[in-house]
């Protein structure tokens, strides 16, 4: 990879860094060869707001060993120092000057639309540390925010603390619930972004998204904060309220006294509106309109469900309008199965779970079933296990979790469990076979794009990092090709055939369709042209809803 500085007619000016490709088999770890720890090339290269000249960041090499350390000495080894360089033309080693130099490496930085103040992004003593320096006295930091646990972030682009917009669910759940928002950037005209700070200078801006331990119950709430620079103290200027999901997406003054916010309900999709920041003057900007309100104003219901064996998931149902409880009705299950090392790993999953949020469709959004009389199920599947090992258990994970789900469906009279679908894309599609191989539950299937010869993807697959020959049994017990003879029900097949996805190769459709016709299986398969992993048109769009629901009708 090399990264140049071209002039208008595309003639490079000069070099800014060349990596070699990685080609180990450890590129997470940092000090693997190439690793962030040991990588001295320029990183984080952007223009200066101001546009006259370019920053990036460049760690020095690790200091050598001494003769103690190398014998086991108790001397403590240097740290190598990073360092933020602002590089002006004509971008000669002469023209580069380094304005801060730090201890610990930083993760972004990013300047003040004016370029006298920097932010930085760090990790220092496991604390996820945001500070500012004003260039005009490089030495000290002003911190912004400080938290352990997290991943340090500037939220540039829009991301939060440790991306998305604070919705990261790698932290612990002391930390998650401490979001302390990310500063509000802007972009300026030459693309560069700089962090938004008031007229003054004084202060900027965080924004967050507070989450609640009762999720089920308390939708989440976003906010806005303002921080004065220098001593850290934050103002609250902004919090959702409690049944909607409002969220601010730009200012319209440095000052942040008029903004745009986004605005969302269960019932009301997204529009936008101009809110005066002091009077909480609503001015509405956009008016969208739902054009299915059949499908999103369904009745839904999310259901937890317990396994035999103690483990907790959630399942959203979606009913048909005027259903009336009692009423058992046939029901397609859409799903796609996800691996975790115990409960809690699948629990801070949940945590975003956003109540306020307007049903989201696509073209691949299969409660459009509820207009033929179906109940649509979406349960989660998580598969437990030791961590390397998770699918050990996928068989019998798959299999408990479909009997869990249908038990308690039944039991509250939803559904009518001798007239049951199941289906799914990708990987989805993959476990919809390795459902019908390996239970009896279902009279049809529907799977698309999907893997079933796990021996085709020999070098690990999802979330799976073993090689077929370190885990041979595995690879053979979710590989339902090899146990096509069992499959009960009618299966319909569809695979796009320009398919890219190096584990989806459409021979894998191919092949367990000749299985299943040699061995007088019901089953279909068709082709879709010039289309990739997921289908983009509106032709094949409209061919496979016609056969959906006609496969399951029958």
């Amino acid at each position: 990879t090399i990264e140049q500085i071209w002039d208008a007619n595309g003639r490079s000016v000069a070099e800014l860094s060349r990596r070699p490709l990685p080609e180990g088999d450890s590129d997470d770890d940092d000090d693997s060869p190439g690793g962030a720890s040991a990588d001295t090339a320029r990183r984080n290269v952007e223009w200066m707001p101001t546009g006259d000249a370019i920053y990036y960041l460049q760690m020095d090499a690790a200091p050598a060993r001494s003769a103690d350390q190398e014998e086991g000495g108790s001397q403590q080894r240097q740290r190598a120092r990073d360092r933020l360089y602002i590089w002006t033309a004509p971008f000669t080693a002469e023209s580069r000057r380094a304005v801060i130099d730090n201890a610990n490496r930083m993760s972004q930085v990013a300047f003040t639309a004016d370029a006298k103040t920097v932010f930085v992004a760090e990790t220092a003593s496991g604390a996820a540390h945001v500070f500012a320096v004003d260039l005009a006295d490089p030495t000290k930091r002003h911190t912004i925010t400080r938290v352990r646990g997290l991943t340090p972030s500037l939220g540039l682009g829009g991301g939060g603390f440790g991306g998305g917009g604070g919705r990261t669910n790698t932290a612990d759940s002391a930390t998650f619930y401490q979001n302390p928002g990310t500063l509000v950037s802007q972009r300026a005209g030459n693309g560069s972004p700089y962090i938004l700070t008031t007229g003054d200078g004084r202060f900027a801006f965080l924004k967050g998204v507070q989450y609640y331990r009762t999720y089920a119950d308390s939708a989440p709430q976003p906010f806005l904060d303002r921080v004065e620079i220098r001593t850290g103290e934050k103002t609250r200027l902004f919090t959702s309220a409690r049944d909607q999901f409002e969220e601010v997406v730009a200012a319209l003054d440095p000052n942040f006294a008029v903004a745009i916010v986004s605005r969302e309900s269960p019932t009301d999709m997204t529009d936008y509106f101009r809110r005066d920041m002091a009077s909480g003057a609503l001015t509405q900007l956009t008016n969208n309109k739902d054009y299915s309100p059949e499908i999103t104003n369904a009745p839904k219901q999310r259901i937890p469900v317990t396994r035999a064996d103690g483990y907790r998931f959630w399942v959203t149902v979606t009913l048909p309008n005027g259903w009336q409880p009692g009423t058992r009705l046939p029901a397609l299950f859409w799903f796609y199965p996800r691996e975790y090392t115990d409960q809690s790993g699948y629990d801070r999953t949940l945590r975003t779970f956003n109540r306020n949020q307007f049903r989201d469709l696509g073209p691949r959004s299969m409660v459009y079933f509820v207009t033929q009389g179906y109940a649509v199920v979406e349960p989660d599947a998580p598969i437990f296990g030791e961590s390397g090992r998770m699918n050990d258990n996928y068989i019998p994970d798959l299999r408990n979790n479909l009997a869990a789900v249908i038990d308690e469906l039944d039991r509250r009279g939803i559904i009518d469990r001798q007239r049951l679908g199941l289906g799914g894309h990708s990987y989805g599609a993959f476990s919809t076979v390795n459902a019908m191989v390996n239970t009896p539950f279902f009279k049809a299937g529907i799977a698309g794009d999907g893997n079933y010869n796990r021996t085709l993807t020999p070098n690990a697959f999802q979330s799976e990092r073993r090689v077929l020959w370190d885990a041979r049994e595995t690879y053979l017990s979710m590989s339902p090709f090899l146990y096509a003879d069992r499959l009960t029900g009618a299966l319909l097949l569809y695979h796009n055939i320009e398919d890219q996805n190096v584990g989806t190769d459409p021979i894998n459709s191919i092949r367990l369709f000749h299985a299943l016709q040699g061995m007088g299986k019901t089953a279909a398969l068709y082709m879709h042209p010039y289309e990739d992993h997921g289908q983009a048109t509106r032709e094949t769009n409209l061919d496979l809803w016609a056969r959906w629901v006609a496969w399951p009708d029958k």
